[in-house]
């Protein structure tokens, strides 16, 4: 599954006894996570790329061990990496410009777009597509799941179903069908196929030079091989996009970073509501925006978002108060993000972490 972790934890660097107590020989945030990756690579429990941004300043970028676990083939930082559902960003921005355009708005309704789609449909709103909150089934629960599925074929499927899982705008339930119905409207309403669009929009002036999006007309050779927890291999075989289908580097999505940090692609004000928790009808609020889930730690608001299918693990962080970042990429069904994410988020903060044991 496309996945979202909620990552209930905020934390923060290293027990000053793991260093010694004279402050001469204190490690740098580079140093201790250096260790720190080293340590979680010995012990099978990182295979990938990683960077990490500590108050606005690149302080480590590195990946360790295999792209291909048969081959022996290093990772380098080049090897782009599926990124799973931290494609919805994208998705997302591809909205968000087309909005600013006046091309459509977040009230249009499915009925525009889609005129022969069924009845129970036509009345979500472009919003609720972005927020998860239209009720739309998500395909990976409609037994459709086949090396090869294509967005018609989730489009086809959707058609067969006979009731939303709930009245739009009434809850919140994680729909992977909804991205895909966004980037057809991206189709629709630009003009041209999804990727070119992500391409000449966002990856090239970007400078994103390492990223695409795979779909049945791009089909692009994959560098970093998926793999299960024993190292089998679990590939990468789907053709849907919107929800997914991005290849990305770490540095490429460090590029990404800088471009919102600075209103390179949309304005201040897109952002804001792209960061803004989804009010549902009866006035609970949801820590989902537009392709961000949304948190908060001592500096203020951050934006993030976990992705997993096949073997691919992944994490994007953005702690939009303290100009931190974090970005993971795995390829071996990693189940220590959350785990990792803790620790470095110690070490950026200056507090306290254990070492991984065996």
């Amino acid at each position: 599954m496309r996945i979202i972790l909620f990552f209930l934890f905020f934390g923060a660097t290293l027990n000053s006894s793991a260093q010694g107590n004279d402050a001469t020989f204190a490690l740098t945030k580079g140093d201790q996570i250096e260790d720190l990756m080293i340590r979680y690579n010995e012990l099978g429990k990182f295979n990938g790329s990683i960077l990490i941004v500590s108050k606005g300043e690149l302080v480590y970028e590195n990946t360790l061990g295999f792209a291909n676990f048969e081959s022996r083939e290093p990772l380098d930082t080049e090897m782009p990496f599926y990124l799973a559902s931290l494609a919805k960003q994208f998705t997302a921005m591809g909205i968000m410009m087309l909005v600013e355009e006046h091309k459509i708005s977040y009230d249009d309704k499915l009925s525009r777009f889609f005129p022969t789609i069924p009845s129970i449909y036509k009345n979500i709103t472009v919003h609720q597509l972005l927020t998860h909150t239209s009720g739309v089934k998500d395909y990976f629960r409609l037994g459709i799941l086949n090396p090869g599925l294509r967005n018609v074929d989730v489009y086809k499927a959707l058609f067969d179903v006979k009731k939303l899982d709930f009245e739009p705008g009434f809850k919140f339930r994680y729909s992977n069908s909804g991205y895909v119905l966004l980037a057809l409207i991206i189709q629709t309403a630009s003009g041209e196929f999804y990727e070119n669009f992500i391409k000449a929009r966002i990856f090239e002036p970007l400078g994103m030079s390492h990223s695409f999006v795979y779909t049945e007309r791009n089909i692009v050779p994959i560098a970093v091989r998926g793999y299960t927890s024993k190292l089998k291999p679990n590939d990468y075989s789907l053709y849907t996009y919107g929800d997914g289908g991005v290849f990305s580097t770490a540095s490429d999505l460090l590029k990404w970073h800088y471009a919102l940090q600075n209103n390179m692609l949309i304005s201040s004000e897109s952002l804001l509501e792209a960061y803004t928790p989804v009010e549902l009808r009866d006035g609970q609020k949801w820590r989902y925006g537009y392709g961000w889930e949304i948190g908060d730690n001592l500096y203020g608001k951050l934006v993030f978002h976990s992705g997993g299918l096949a073997g691919y693990r992944t994490y994007i962080e953005r702690q939009l108060g303290s100009s931190n970042v974090i970005i993971l990429l795995t390829n071996t069904s990693n189940q220590h993000i959350l785990e990792i994410r803790n620790k470095l988020v110690k070490i950026l903060d200056e507090r306290p972490f254990t070492m991984p044991e065996n």
